[in-house]
């Protein structure tokens, strides 16, 4: 293992950031490193400048009336306070979305200009040397067709969403984008910035072309990268999950049902709050799941009723809790 305290994954929205981070997670904790994984929506993340969505919107007030510097100052003091934390502890932290996404993600949309956003990184990444942070970032041929990809992989809600935030920015009223195209043009812009900024880090890196989705080469590319041991997951047979195949249903009003079914020969779940549309469910046991590219986990508990019940836990989001409790309809 490389003498780091800090693992950053980065790239563009569904690039497979937090899908790596997970199994990075997981392949330390199969070796017994002490570490934390902070996903990119976890209120208390440590380099934030905000810790909910109500102290989220001062910084977007911020930015809206040009304030970027004001911005950046407490951003670089926040990770001056992570580093000084970092260095006195003995875990290894992974990040996803925190020197190309987090602030960036912010600068970039607001108008911020490239030289302002590149100087931003420079200075992050001056910060953070202390730790040898190892940088990994996942890079696509095609932005268009990477973009199609993830938005009919979570849904049509997530193709709306991003191509109102994209062109409703002040970037993208500025160039006038429209509609999905200008939502491609948006992100290509953005990622000509990060490209520059990637070549010019100084820190150990690697840069992984993932247009062709190979993943288990990906995954032994980052692992002697890193120095690690790949996880060789035991595969469970098919016939153990059957009887969590099913519909659940919780006891908040404002959740009707999931479902479970299985794919291929694995578990997916599908109507979980807080979790996109049919999610692989990772075995850890017979009856206990993590959820790909989450830090959630489902079990599964037939109790005294003889009803078999699906806990679905995890860290405390931005936009609130993970804690539900559904029941298998007979």
């Amino acid at each position: 293992m490389k003498n780091t305290k800090l693992i950053m994954i980065e790239g563009i929205p569904g690039s497979g950031k937090s899908t790596t981070a997970q199994l990075i997670s997981n392949i330390l904790q199969s070796m017994e490193y002490k570490h934390k994984w902070w996903y990119e929506e976890e209120q208390g993340h440590p380099v934030y400048v905000y810790d909910d969505y109500k102290t989220m919107q001062k910084i977007i007030n911020d930015l809206s009336s040009g304030n970027y510097q004001k911005v950046i100052e407490l951003a670089l003091k926040r990770w001056n306070e992570f580093v000084a934390g970092a260095q006195s502890s003995s875990e290894i932290i992974i990040v996803d979305s925190c020197l190309f996404g987090y602030l960036t993600w912010s600068l970039f949309p607001f108008g911020a200009s490239k030289q302002e956003i590149m100087q931003y990184v420079k200075d992050v990444e001056r910060i953070i040397k202390p730790l040898n942070p190892q940088i990994i970032y996942f890079y696509q041929r095609d932005i268009e067709a990477a973009l199609k990809k993830i938005c009919t992989r979570r849904g049509k809600d997530t193709e709306e969403n991003f191509v109102r935030s994209a062109t409703q920015s002040p970037y993208g009223k500025s160039k006038g984008l429209v509609g999905f195209k200008g939502m491609v043009t948006y992100w290509e812009d953005y990622r000509s910035i990060i490209d520059k900024s990637f070549q010019d880090l100084e820190c150990s890196k690697m840069a992984i072309d993932n247009t062709d989705e190979n993943w288990s080469d990906y995954g032994r590319e980052i692992s002697a990268f890193l120095g690690i041991n790949e996880v060789n997951e035991s595969s469970m047979i098919e016939q153990n999950f059957h009887h969590l195949v099913g519909t659940y249903v919780a006891g908040e009003k404002d959740i009707l049902y999931c479902s479970i079914q299985i794919h291929s020969g694995n578990l997916i779940a599908d109507g979980l709050p807080h979790v996109w549309k049919k999610s692989l469910l990772i075995p850890k046991s017979l009856n206990a799941f993590d959820i790909q590219s989450l830090p959630f986990q489902v079990r599964f508990v037939e109790e005294e009723d003889n009803i078999l019940r699906m806990h679905l836990t995890g860290p405390t989001l931005l936009n609130g809790s993970v804690d539900y409790v559904f029941s298998k309809k007979m």
